[in-house]
């Protein structure tokens, strides 16, 4: 049974829930970068933009008596670029905490499976050992019934 003496519990990988850890690390700035990703990383987003740029399209070419932005709609066109200049970076920085978030949630998940292996591999060798002494006792067992037999 020397499979036993080797097998260090002390040593096993104790999972952890990392989504928690992470939570924790994030401030009040990182919090508002994600939402904001989340928001604007949805069909919804689209749909609020293009219903919004084809409203003030029709609002300015069809509805306007006056329309101050005439096509081809430069203040349009400013106003998207802004939003554009304001976002980019913005879900850029909730990508970054979202990589993160990943990166820890895949180094939890190898530990785990590594001390998930090595628990095999010692449950493997526990029950070879048991074979082995199965193997051993049956022997005898045969060699004591010839023995009477005999």
């Amino acid at each position: 049974m020397s499979a036993a003496s080797n097998y260090d519990r002390s040593a096993r990988h104790h999972p952890k829930n990392v989504n928690d850890l992470h939570k924790q690390k994030l401030g009040m700035q990182d919090r508002i970068a994600l939402v904001i990703t989340g928001a604007i990383g949805t069909m919804y987003a689209v749909y609020f933009f293009a219903i919004w740029m084809g409203g003030w399209m029709l609002w300015q070419t069809h509805f306007a008596h006056k329309p101050f932005d005439p096509f081809p709609f430069a203040f349009l066109l400013f106003l998207g670029n802004i939003i554009q200049l304001l976002l980019m970076p913005l879900i850029m920085v909730g990508q970054n905490i979202q990589g993160k978030h990943a990166e820890l949630r895949a180094e939890e998940e190898f530990n785990t499976t590594k001390s998930s292996y090595h628990d095999i591999e010692h449950v493997l060798e526990r029950l070879d050992a048991q074979d082995q002494e199965l193997l051993r006792q049956t022997k005898m067992l045969e060699e004591l019934i010839k023995s009477k037999s005999q």
